[in-house]
């Protein structure tokens, strides 16, 4: 496998989003797939250089590789597969490249998008030079679900879609973009919030406006709704969970912090006079999805060779 992967730097401060996954993909002209066929997620070994053209500090992000993370993959992975087959759709009819997921790091990679993967032209005459890859036709999952409500109530008189189509990111809260009477259709849904809602370990509290605690029933969380459009679908898909005999040493919110990211390892460049190259070590990346948050004046080039994919609950 080709896995040594460059990306230029900008100078604008902030949040930079790297799909490692797309990337090797399109380098190695092969698909890649984030998850196995049965949903397990795959994480990439990820070897990092940064070239500074001016001093500053970078914090490489990643998914955490935690439970929580695993099983929301897994289960929005079984979710995803009852979707269509009750939708009479086989697996030969979702496509060459449509039998695992890929989701959003967050709601703002969404938003901002990737840096793009830089290779070297090699024209037929002139001076060969840097230019970003073309690429292929990476989609970005995207689910459907019927809009549940109360049996009181119809889809007319709350003014709701007959069919809500949302996207999927793995970390923050879930983005609605409708609310009627109570009730959600979503823009883009958080999977670990989501996860974390179908656990219903603790209803959200009122300063949680993503989330209003005066509206939270199962009924408003999209992975619950698109599990049990049948009955019995959530029965079968449930997972085994971790028991909590006592009061757990982590947070239990469902917006807390297992909805958030961390920190892999931060560096900080210096450019003084001169451009400066730094080995950063070695890093894990949870679903090939990282992000680089950037102090402001940098100009910093990154390169990454991936030397491994590996499961990450051979990680944990």
């Amino acid at each position: 496998m080709e896995g040594s992967l460059l990306y230029n730097g900008t100078t604008t401060a902030g949040n930079k989003f790297y799909n490692i996954a797309r990337d090797v993909a399109a380098i190695n002209s092969k698909n890649e797939e984030i998850t196995t066929r049965d949903g397990h997620l795959y994480g990439y070994v990820v070897d990092v250089t940064a070239f500074a053209g001016a001093a500053g500090l970078l914090q490489f992000i990643t998914i955490p590789n935690t439970w929580k993370v695993r099983n929301a993959f897994r289960k929005f992975h079984f979710a995803r597969d009852a979707m269509f087959d009750q939708a009479g759709v086989e697996e030969s009819e979702r496509g060459k490249y449509g039998h695992t997921m890929r989701p959003y790091f967050s709601a703002e990679h969404r938003e901002d998008g990737e840096q793009p993967l830089q290779i070297y032209n090699i024209p037929s005459s002139g001076n060969a030079s840097q230019r970003a890859a073309t690429g292929g036709d990476w989609t970005y999952t995207k689910l459907a679900s019927q809009p549940t409500i109360d049996e009181t109530q119809v889809a007319k008189d709350l003014d709701l879609a007959l069919v809500d189509n949302w996207h999927i990111h793995v970390l923050g809260p879930s983005l609605a973009s409708d609310v009627d009477g109570g009730h959600f259709t979503w823009d883009s849904v958080g999977m670990v919030a989501s996860y974390n809602l179908d656990r219903m370990s603790q209803i959200p509290d009122a300063d949680n406006t993503a989330f209003p605690a005066s509206t939270i029933t199962p009924n408003n969380n999209p992975l619950a709704a698109l599990m049990t459009q049948n009955l019995g679908t959530g029965e079968v898909l449930e997972l085994a969970k971790d028991q909590e005999e006592e009061e757990p040493p982590y947070d239990i919110l469902n917006g807390g912090d297992s909805v958030d990211a961390v920190v892999q390892t931060v560096a900080y460049v210096s450019a003084s006079g001169t451009a400066s190259t730094r080995k950063l070590g070695t890093i894990f990346v949870p679903a090939g999805l990282l992000c680089v948050k950037t102090s402001a004046g940098n100009a910093n080039a990154l390169s990454f060779n991936v030397v491994g994919k590996v499961l990450c609950k051979d990680m944990a």
